[in-house]
């Protein structure tokens, strides 16, 4: 009798690092996750070191296989997905030369943004590459790397994202995929490929960037080295995987259809999927790792805006605070807490003439107390989904429901938040692992388990709870969005001479 085989996705967060065994059908056998932290050491700046992630991903296998007793050799292959955009420096050697890497947050990119609005027509760039230009992207990352560390981006044989890191250090081969490719703002989105004129335009080596390979393509084999140690098997096959987000899509059954996803972890993404990118100065488009678009907005603080709250009150407490301690203060506070507006964007944002933004709350009057404001925190993030959905439709993008995954889901108040002020249905997602599942069909289908994907993914995703817009809120919540968008408008590029 043939022994059972697993397949092994690992999930490299902001957050957290995770691994979990699945089977052939994406059914998640375990998981194992240890915790990362974000170094800022300046206003927008966010990094990590990437030495770190390896040691966290190292752990979480071994601690993986440990817990599900699991053999190595019924791992039939590793598949990775993660943080996007942080270009990591390895030299010829594989040993890695930007101790701190940016991560896909980091601002810190603002002057090589601004050049290029400077020097070239967004228009023209953005009908290239189906984006505007803005900090977030891998090759504009590269250019600061190039013009601030010169000696570090000399050395650097490979530029590799975070997931593309972790298959290198299982692998020894640098490979990326269409996902990961579309961000780096050195890709034709017209020729799917990479382009050399974007790469004059950076003034980047194109060569630094890794091959391109399908997400479900098996790029090499875990080394000797890999084996001993993440105690995986020598020879088991990696596939390329894919961006976090984008793999969460499949997990979720988002596959060759235009329904709207909110997206609600360390981040808040509100995305459709489409056979062309949207190009739009308030759009960015990556490919979808089974093929097409997926044209987006994103607010870097929305789940982290929450974190953000729990640490404040925690501090205030000298002791730690529940995320249930939390939602029952913002519950004692009325829908619009009296008029205090939430500001979450202490990250910035991907919006070109507004990256260097920060938080803030606006209408304070003394009446308002650590209630208002915690809920007024919850009330931002989803006012702000309210404004990009507005983007969407003005786009000419029908929609009328909204799925919902990510850790966000399991804050029923904001769920509820979000209804109110989106006047939309949200179907929230039964399977809260989406970006494991997904990641799990992606390995499954480049092993041969299963044959066509796209069924695969929208017959393994399920929505129990639906939960419809409370018409009274949605009516305060019409007002208070007004009010929202007007201190968008007002606070729109405050920040960005600083």
């Amino acid at each position: 009798m043939s022994k059972q085989q697993y397949i092994l996705a690992i999930d490299l967060g902001t957050q957290s690092v995770r691994a979990a065994l699945l089977s052939k059908n994406a059914d998640i056998v375990g998981i194992e996750q240890l915790p990362l932290e974000v170094h800022s050491p300046n206003p927008g700046w966010a990094q990590q070191k990437p030495d770190g992630w390896w040691l966290k991903v190292s752990g979480a296998i071994k601690g993986l296989l440990k817990k599900t007793a699991v053999p190595a050799d019924q791992v039939a292959g590793v598949i990775t997905c993660g943080q996007m955009h942080g270009p990591v420096g390895l030299d010829e050697f594989g040993t890695v030369t930007t101790e701190w890497t940016q991560i896909w947050s980091d601002k810190r990119c603002q002057d090589q943004v601004n050049h290029l609005r400077e020097t070239y027509n967004s228009t023209v760039l953005s009908s290239v590459t189906g984006n505007p230009p803005n900090a977030g992207w891998t090759g504009i990352k590269a250019m600061w790397l190039k013009r601030h560390q010169a000696k570090i981006y000399d050395s650097s044989r490979w530029l590799l994202v975070p997931k593309d890191y972790i298959n290198f250090m299982l692998t020894g081969a640098a490979a990326t995929d269409p996902s990961e490719a579309s961000g780096t703002y050195l890709w034709d989105a017209e020729k799917d490929a990479y382009s050399a004129s974007m790469a004059e335009k950076l003034g980047v080596d194109l060569d630094k960037f890794a091959p391109v390979h399908k997400s479900h393509e098996i790029i090499g084999e875990v080394t000797e080295n890999a084996a001993k140690t993440t105690g995986l098997a020598a020879g088991t096959p990696v596939m390329a995987g894919g961006g976090d987000f984008l793999v969460s899509l499949l997990g979720m059954g988002m596959v060759g259809n235009d329904v709207a996803v909110d997206i609600t972890g360390t981040v808040t993404l509100f995305v459709v999927h489409k056979e062309q990118p949207i190009v739009h100065p308030t759009m960015q488009n990556l490919r979808h790792v089974t093929g097409g678009w997926v044209p987006f907005v994103m607010l870097d603080c929305g789940g982290l805006s929450v974190k953000w709250c729990l640490d404040l009150m925690s501090s205030a407490k000298q002791r730690d605070t529940s995320y249930e301690t939390l939602i029952a203060m913002a519950e004692q506070a009325p829908p619009g807490c009296e008029g205090l507006i939430f500001y979450p964007y202490m990250l910035g944002e991907r919006r070109p003439d507004n990256t260097a933004a920060r938080g803030g709350f606006f209408g304070i009057t003394i009446n308002h107390k650590a209630h208002h404001f915690t809920r007024s925190v919850m009330e931002g993030v989803a006012l702000a989904l309210g404004m990009n959905l507005e983007h969407f439709r003005n786009r000419g993008v029908e929609i009328d429901k909204v799925y919902c995954v990510g850790g966000g889901t399991r804050n029923s108040l904001l769920n509820q938040m979000k209804a109110d002020v989106l006047g939309l249905p949200l179907y929230i997602a039964d399977e809260p692992e989406a970006t494991l599942k997904g990641a799990g069909l992606l390995g499954s289908y480049g092993l041969g388990f299963i044959d066509n994907i796209a069924d695969a993914a929208q017959a393994s995703f399920g929505y129990t709870t639906i939960i419809k817009p409370n018409k009274k809120n949605a009516r305060h919540y019409e007002y208070y969005q007004e009010r929202f968008n007007k201190v968008y408008e007002h606070m729109l590029g405050f920040y960005q001479d600083d």
